[in-house]
């Protein structure tokens, strides 16, 4: 039974390095450019697809989905590590601590490239830590988000979402009800 414990540590550790090492191959001579807009665009969609009444019925969703394939294989792209770092994060949802690492560095990059955070990796990093059943952090992650994006519906209803006062809670949802009854996370709300 040691050795299967020690078996599934090795591998655990193999599996870890090789998603540092994958990250240190994407960024390894990149071209930065704060001016070119492009993939800046590519997480705005993506963003707006949550952030709006529509969700994924958005047209938006679909242009962003063909750009990401699209971008990620540019080796041109000015910032096109940005699309790749999010692709893999897209693909290591199903393992929430994968997909916290790939947005840790997707997130310190799209800081190096543009010099803020863009509000599609605080979404996502907050749901990966939801889902890595990290709640507390993920709802204090959330309120930060809110400050830095006050607008944004989507924080609001997940921070709504992790919110243990009854009272805010009764008050958040009052909010979203009644300025933002359209929306399709605000339509799911009880």
């Amino acid at each position: 039974m040691k050795q299967l414990g020690f078996i599934f540590l090795l591998l655990s550790s193999i599996s870890a390095y090789s998603q540092e090492s994958q990250i240190k191959d994407i960024l390894a001579n990149v071209k930065r450019d704060s001016t070119d807009k492009t993939c800046k665009l590519l997480f705005d969609d993506f963003y707006d697809s949550f952030d709006s009444d529509a969700g994924m019925m958005n047209p938006k969703i679909m242009t962003a989905t063909i750009n990401i394939f699209k971008y990620k294989s540019d080796s041109q792209l000015p910032n096109g590590q940005l699309a790749v770092l999010l692709f893999q994060y897209d693909n290591a949802v199903s393992d929430p601590e994968k997909a916290l690492k790939w947005i840790s560095a997707l997130k310190q990059e799209y800081k190096n490239v543009y010099g803020r955070s863009h509000p599609l990796i605080l979404l996502y990093e907050g749901e990966s830590l939801s889902e890595a059943n990290r709640k507390e952090e993920a709802h204090a992650h959330f309120m930060e988000f809110l400050k830095e994006y006050p607008q944004s519906v989507i924080a609001l209803v997940n921070a709504y979402g992790g919110e243990k006062d009854e009272n805010l809670k009764k008050m958040w949802l009052d909010k979203l009800k009644s300025e933002h009854p359209n929306h399709w996370a605000v339509k799911k709300l009880k």
